[in-house]
């Protein structure tokens, strides 16, 4: 082998470690560029868990004071019925159909 062989076959080798050199940075470029859409991705997405988390709160609460409503509405319901058992009226209208006279029927 002669130097101007040795010459070119380092040139050669030189050309092809530069342009696999280059390829690898601008691999690395683009892997640097998809982490940070990953990330935003990521900071976005924790975001709507954080809101996701608060509004699932917010309705335990509402459910809960929606059931205390119900629950007092449903005693104030039972205790109407046994005042109703308690005392019975009959009811009719006098000469006008949008009034009630009632009267308390003995048990």
């Amino acid at each position: 082998m002669t130097i101007t062989e040795l010459e070119a076959n380092t040139d050669d080798l030189h050309t092809k470690y530069e342009a696999a050199f280059a390829n690898l940075e601008e691999q690395i470029d683009q892997k640097d560029v998809d982490l940070e859409h990953l990330q935003e991705t990521i900071d976005r997405l924790g975001e709507q868990v954080y809101h996701l988390e608060d509004e699932n709160e917010r309705l335990k609460e509402e459910h809960q004071r929606l059931r205390e409503d119900e629950e007092a509405e449903r005693e104030r319901l039972e205790a109407l019925v046994v005042a109703f058992k308690d005392v019975r009226y009959f009811c009719y209208p006098f000469h006008n159909p949008d009034t009630f006279s009632c009267r308390k029927v003995p048990a």
